[in-house]
């Protein structure tokens, strides 16, 4: 081997050190940087609510291996020119310029012999080196610190961080819930659009709130908004399912069940489809039904039927009643052409019925199953929503207060004076040696006497009416006693009314209590 081949291997040696000397510095540094990024980036998900306790490990794990293993090899790759290794290593070793003058002379115009001389002269200095001992692997404190402060921040996020988590865990579970009602949503709009019992007049007017509901839901996937928007999408939907059409339904299954217990008879069929909630063949089956080939005893068994089916429905759907007993009478009167015609307009209106009474079912159907997905999204949020918590809170606020007081009750009545909330308890301690105080202790005042409902001994109390209807009207204050409320109630009725709805539409009432407040409204409405 030459001598310039000698001192280039041994550099390459030295380089090959230096490589990994880089390699493990900035892997160290890679590790910092990976525990740093995972603690912001873990940290801001955290307070989003948006990262649970599992992929928050997952994150600083991956961080953890991947940007020491990046560092580690973009810094040993990392291009090395051979004459500036040379330069650090005369510097680092103390060579005092050999082999740095050695590489120098190669290029340049100097005798064979000063060349030589020059780099045994770099060759021995050389071979004297060990870089393992002469430069050994070290760390720097500062690299060393931050990986150790990093990781005891991440520690304490861990083992301290229950409460970011769980809010993390609940968040998520709402909006996978919200998500599994955004899809059901669809699958009730695809069902609604695909089915054929309905008019398109009756598929748009079920659709449009759904797909409204939708696009809330996509636009504020929160629970809070979440739930109010299923709750006033499943009002919208329930005020399709009609009281009269409902009556309508059971009119005809009970006509239906009627004509099929009576064998043998014309209409059997139809009222076998008609019980079984058929509508649409049962129409079918009336619109085609022939006269002609019926014997006399058979249309008059007919007549008899149409009757009765009149007089069933009349009070729930006057126009099919009035298409049926004008078929009987024309089947009296022997003109089967006005009877069948009559037939087939009691089987169009039949089957318009059965299409009310179908989109009243889809819609009293979905109404419910959107009622589920808001008590789901309120299950998955830990039981209520933020402002019914902080409704509740309230209301328990509001009543210890009331307790302290001695209650109030439906009715217009006052407190004592004293009954006021008290100044928020200082933080300093008590003085020592105070002297003796009665405590606060006052004689009972009696705010009530309790009486059991229905029972005796209690006051009767006499709300003032006027006119034959019994209309309660006021009395003035210089007149009324006390007990007695000075106002009706018909005139704050509609205040409190407004109140109840704006609770509603913005969720602050528990689902499982939305139906209860809404029927007591409703009786209590003038």
């Amino acid at each position: 081997m030459t001598s310039i081949n000698t001192l280039s291997h041994i550099l390459q040696q030295w380089i090959l050190w230096l490589r990994l000397q880089r390699a493990l510095t900035w892997a160290v540094r890679g590790l910092a940087a990976a525990l740093a990024i995972s603690l912001l980036a873990g940290g801001a998900g955290l307070l989003q609510a948006k990262l649970l306790k599992q992929e928050f490990l997952t994150l600083v794990i991956f961080c953890v291996v991947a940007l020491p293993v990046a560092f580690a090899i973009a810094a040993y790759f990392w291009r090395i020119q051979t004459i500036q290794a040379a330069r650090y290593f005369d510097r680092a070793f103390h060579l005092e310029e050999r082999v740095s003058t050695a590489l120098e002379l190669q290029a340049e115009s100097h005798s064979v012999e000063i060349i030589q001389k020059q780099l045994d002269d770099a060759i021995s200095a050389s071979r004297r080196i060990n870089p393992r001992r002469d430069l050994p692997l070290h760390l720097k404190q500062l690299d060393i610190a931050l990986a150790v402060f990093f990781t005891l921040l991440i520690g304490i996020l861990w083992f301290r961080g229950e409460t970011l988590f769980n809010a993390a865990s609940q968040q998520r579970a709402v909006e996978e819930a919200i998500a599994a009602e955004q899809t059901k949503i669809e699958e009730i709009i695809k069902e609604i659009n695909t089915s054929e019992s309905l008019t398109n007049e009756q598929k748009e007017a079920l659709a449009k709130p759904l797909e409204d509901a939708l696009k809330e839901l996509k636009d504020n996937p929160s629970m809070e908004g979440a739930v109010s928007t299923l709750v006033s999408t499943g009002e919208q939907l329930k005020a399709l399912d009609s009281q009269q059409v409902a009556q309508t339904q059971q009119a005809l299954t009970q006509t239906g069940s009627s004509l099929a217990a009576q064998e043998g008879t014309p209409l059997e069929a139809v009222g076998k489809d008609l019980a079984k909630g058929h509508f649409a063949g049962a129409a079918s089956k009336l619109a085609n039904m022939d006269l002609s080939q019926m014997t006399p005893e058979q249309l008059q068994k007919l007549a008899e039927q149409l009757e009765a089916m009149a007089s069933s429905l009349a009070a729930t759907n006057p126009q099919l009643a009035q298409q049926l007993m004008d078929a009987a009478q024309a089947i009296r009167n022997g003109d089967m052409a006005a009877a069948q015609q009559a037939m087939s307009s009691a089987a169009s209106q039949m089957a318009q019925a059965g299409q009310q009474v179908t989109a009243a079912q889809m819609a009293n159907q979905a109404a419910g199953q959107l009622q589920q997905g808001a008590e789901k999204i309120v299950a998955a949020g830990g039981g209520q929503t933020p402002s019914q918590g902080g409704a509740m809170a309230q209301g328990n606020q509001s009543g210890g207060q009331n307790n302290g007081g001695g209650g109030s009750g439906s009715g217009s009545g006052s407190a004592p004076q004293s009954n006021q909330s008290g100044g928020e308890a200082s933080s300093s301690p008590i003085p020592q040696n105070n002297g003796a105080v009665d405590g606060g202790e006052s004689a009972y005042e009696q705010i009530y006497a309790p009486a059991l409902l229905g029972g005796a001994g209690g006051d009767m109390l006499g709300v003032p009416t006027s006119g034959e209807d019994g209309e309660v009207i006021g009395t003035s204050p210089t007149t009324a006693e006390d007990g007695e409320s000075l106002v009706p109630y018909t005139e704050v009725y509609s205040q409190y009314n407004q109140f109840n709805r704006q609770a509603l539409e913005n969720g602050e009432v528990p689902v499982q209590f939305m139906d209860l407040i809404r029927n007591y409204f409703g009786s209590l409405q003038p």
